[in-house]
């Protein structure tokens, strides 16, 4: 996981969840709570990092 990834970080009270860029991140975290990335429509990868669907590779 390189460091252009946005991590939400356990240790302060995240989800531990892995996004592709921090505009994700404040997505799911808009109250300061985490929201199921799921949810939101994002897909994760096989290297577990959560992206917009569109931002995949068709298999």
């Amino acid at each position: 996981m390189g460091a252009d990834r946005a991590h939400c970080c356990r240790r302060f009270g995240g989800c531990g969840a892995v996004f592709d860029d921090t505009e994700l991140w404040d997505i799911h975290r808009p109250a300061g709570i985490c929201l199921n990335p799921r949810e939101l429509g994002l897909i994760q990868t096989k290297n577990g990092i959560w992206r917009r669907r569109q931002d995949c590779p068709r298999a």
